[in-house]
């Protein structure tokens, strides 16, 4: 396949999985009223490969008082691969003074963002 091809064929990729992520967004956002979603790590570069996760921050009012480790088994009906770390705006607004998470979230695509995190 030529070069030109592939390229292609991998911003379509991408755009696909932006584009399932946004209607999944979409439609949690209707269930939670107030979401920000942001799509940070391979997807979001461009670098992704056939294992890869699609890594995704939700963040909602809806989390707090729930466990952190369960309260995103809630959103099952996620698009296959989704990975998603769920915070509360504090929570946000803490783990976003970290470095590491302001690196991660450089390469990012803002998917809807109620909350003006992004």
């Amino acid at each position: 396949m030529p070069l030109d091809e592939v390229i292609k064929a991998r911003l379509a990729e991408r755009e696909r999985v932006v584009d399932e992520v946004r209607a999944y967004a979409l439609r949690l956002r209707e269930r939670l009223s107030r979401l920000t979603a942001i799509l940070y790590g391979s997807y979001a570069r461009g670098d992704f490969n056939l294992w890869s996760d699609v890594d995704v921050v939700m963040i909602s009012e809806h989390f707090r008082g729930r466990d952190f480790v369960t309260r995103c088994v809630k959103l099952n009906d996620a698009p296959p691969r989704l990975e998603p770390i769920c915070w509360t705006p504090e929570e946000a607004a803490k783990a976003l003074r970290k470095p590491w998470w302001r690196e991660a979230l450089r390469h990012r695509v803002v998917i809807v963002d109620d909350y003006g995190v992004a």
